[in-house]
């Protein structure tokens, strides 16, 4: 029992900090903290956060956040950046429909809009009311309590690509949500959402390109699964293509952009037995420090784009 009221405080802390009911932390640090920094700070990750803390000038923070939306656009090779379009719309969403008396243009910081900033619009939404029994009211002669039902408004939230379900009730009737209860895998969501394109909210993560960081000797590895790359045949042989782009930091301050193509060819379909395909990047650096390298990879035939993070100590 007390095993499973330990495992409730640290999911309760955790949420606490990932929505930002204990900011001093966060956005103490630097002054007079942006409106960009307040409404991204959800889908930043943590790196990115203490990097965005490190900026020196404005200079710096401009980069910074082009560079932020240019790791998340799903089709870069356009004008267009689907990622910043689909934020500020998740935005203008809650602000419309989640305000809760805190002011104008403040539903993105409500809990179903920093949930809704985060993962997306559900894929499924009901309305209803919840029964929550209550002391007050009609006797319960086994304990011999007096017990009273009250209906709470209730919203139901179903993201099936996250296998999650949420309820939200207003328990003062106010017209203030919160969630009944946090379920563990809320924060596995969130984490998958920070790495993942962020227009793409509705594609089957089973068939999303992803890979494993590493580093070793002089070069960053990736890791990928084989049956996440995506081949073309021609001239009767197999051809993989792949684009990479390494963001690299030291100390929290960018050091250096690391863009890379790496080409699979002339191969054949004994590649398929393989569990995994490896690929690697020169990773020259003999500064002592910490690094941190926001790795883009995009399987060029399938068309399909993902992040992972990594972080190395030069001794």
């Amino acid at each position: 029992m007390k095993r499973n009221i330990l495992i409730i405080q640290i999911l309760l802390f955790a949420i606490a900090g990932i929505y930002g009911k204990t900011q001093a932390g966060t956005e103490g640090v630097v002054k007079g903290v942006d409106d960009f920094f307040k409404k991204t700070r959800f889908i930043m990750t943590k790196m990115e956060i203490q990097i965005y803390k490190h900026l020196p000038d404005d200079k710096a923070r401009a980069v910074f956040m082009k560079e932020f939306w240019d790791k998340r656009d799903p089709t870069p090779d356009n004008f267009e950046n689907e990622a910043k379009n689909t934020y500020a719309q998740r935005i203008s969403y809650s602000n419309r429909y989640f305000s809760e008396g805190k002011g104008k243009n403040t539903g993105w910081d409500s809990e179903r809009g920093r949930i809704l900033l985060q993962l997306g619009i559900p894929d499924r939404r009901e309305f209803g009311e919840l029964d929550l029994t209550s002391p007050g009211g009609t006797r319960n002669t086994t304990r011999g309590a007096l017990l009273t039902t009250k209906r709470l408004p209730m919203e139901r939230w179903f993201y099936y690509r996250f296998q999650l379900y949420l309820v939200f009730t207003d328990r003062n009737g106010f017209g203030n949500f919160r969630l009944s209860r946090i379920p563990a895998q809320l924060l596995t969501a969130i984490d998958l959402a920070k790495m993942s394109i962020l227009d793409a909210s509705n594609t089957d993560l089973k068939y999303q390109i992803t890979f494993k960081p590493s580093v070793k000797k002089n070069d960053i590895l990736l890791k990928i699964p084989t049956r996440k790359v995506s081949f073309e045949e021609i001239n009767e042989s197999m051809r993989a293509s792949f684009s990479i782009t390494v963001y690299t930091y030291k100390d929290y301050l960018k050091v250096d952009d690391i863009k890379v193509d790496r080409v699979l060819d002339n191969i054949d379909d004994s590649i398929l037995k393989k569990k995994y395909i490896y690929l690697k990047i020169p990773f020259n650096y003999t500064t002592k420090g910490k690094y941190y390298f926001d790795i883009l990879l995009e399987d060029k035939v399938g068309q399909s784009r993902y992040r992972d993070v990594l972080k190395y100590k030069v001794r």
